[in-house]
């Protein structure tokens, strides 16, 4: 007696096998990308002002904190003397006035003073208040904008341009400094739409550098920008590199994905 399969199960054992061939003849995803700092930042001043001296060159490596630029602050300085004095005179008016409704208080008490007199003596006290917080604002503004006469690193990393010299006038906004972090580099590529999923966080990736003599470091990924690009249909893809001497930011690579 002869044994048929059925139809359905023939689909099945079909599908399964093509399956199977799909994962064994299809290749790792592979794709080209470029060596990026962990951090970079663009340092621009706040304010108008004259350099007065730049305290590093392209290439030095700075602390978090450092000064980098200096810019003159003789007329910021003035104008924060001038705040705090306002201040202080603000005080002692606000001191007086409560001084001054305390005496009407005890008048009204013994009904030798109108409640006019009263109410009177405390507006002034009220408004003598807000004019300490005024002037305390416009001390807070004056320490600052001082404050930006020092352009400070952010973080601990390396200087790569300096678009500025000592006498340069500044402007709001205007580039100076870059500076960038290489505590940390990472491997930044475009995976096409097909290949995205089957990539994932913390998934180990092996990243060959052309200038180090095709050096093949292994790569951690890190981020997975879910967001493709419209044109060309690829997904921003990070990933950490090892520490590696000779290994820079800008280095071109290749990174093949386990499958």
């Amino acid at each position: 007696m002869k044994k048929y399969i059925s139809l359905p199960i023939l689909l099945l054992l079909f599908c399964s096998v093509s399956i199977a061939q799909d994962r064994v003849t299809r290749p790792a995803p592979t794709s080209t990308g470029v060596v990026v700092p962990d951090r970079s930042v663009t340092m621009a001043a706040k304010i108008v002002g004259r350099v007065t001296a730049v305290n590093v060159e392209e290439g030095d490596w700075v602390d978090t904190g450092k000064i980098l630029v200096d810019i003159a602050d003789a007329e910021l300085r003035a104008n924060l003397s001038a705040a705090e004095a306002r201040l202080r005179m603000e005080e002692l008016n606000w001191a007086h006035q409560e001084k001054l409704a305390d005496r009407i208080r005890s008048l009204r008490e013994q009904a030798t003073v109108s409640a006019e007199n009263l109410d009177d003596a405390i507006y002034k006290v009220e408004a003598g208040e807000q004019m300490v917080a005024s002037a305390n604002a416009d001390v807070a503004r004056a320490r600052a904008m001082l404050d930006e006469t020092k352009i400070r690193a952010p973080f601990a990393g390396v200087i790569i341009r300096k678009n500025v010299e000592a006498g340069y006038v500044t402007a709001p906004g205007e580039p100076l400094l870059v500076l960038e972090d290489h505590g940390m580099l990472k491997f930044r590529t475009s995976v096409k739409e097909q290949d995205v999923a089957r990539i994932e966080n913390g998934q180990t990736i092996t990243v060959t550098i052309d200038a180090l003599d095709d050096l093949t470091l292994e790569a951690t990924v890190t981020k997975i920008v879910p967001s493709g690009d419209l044109t060309t249909h690829e997904f921003v893809v990070e990933a950490a590199l090892p520490q590696q001497d000779k290994l820079y930011p800008g280095m071109f690579g290749k990174a093949e994905f386990s499958r």
